[in-house]
């Protein structure tokens, strides 16, 4: 599981700790959410900004997913962008489900860090 998350925001990049938001998210409610309203479902997440990923890349990703617990519930952020949890969603849709469980915030955190663009 990752570290940290990551997205643009104006004038840098915000940096979220995991673990922050998984206190953070901790008395949420869980809901049920599909699958395909999670707009980082069809987006290149893991090797954006890179070469084209290698074999290992790959394998390493899908061993996460092998090793990813659905017992925890994904976090979305109050848009409903994906904070934490994208090798579950991939683990979900691999068994065939179309729904996954999750946290949303209703007012997206502070992050941890604001990076310089560049």
């Amino acid at each position: 599981m990752a570290d940290k998350y990551t997205r643009p925001i104006g004038g840098g990049r915000g940096l979220w700790w995991t673990q922050r938001l998984w206190a953070l998210a901790a008395e949420l409610p869980v809901i049920s959410v599909k699958l395909a309203d999670i707009p980082e479902f069809e987006q290149d997440c893991w090797f954006v900004g890179r070469h084209v990923p290698t074999i290992r890349e790959v394998a390493k990703h899908a061993q996460r997913i092998a090793q990813a617990d659905p017992a925890y519930p994904v976090i979305l952020c109050a848009q409903g962008r994906l904070m934490d949890g994208g090798h579950r969603v991939a683990k979900a849709w691999m068994a065939g489900h179309d729904e996954i469980a999750a946290v949303r915030f209703p007012v997206t955190p502070e992050p941890d860090e604001i990076l310089p663009e560049g």
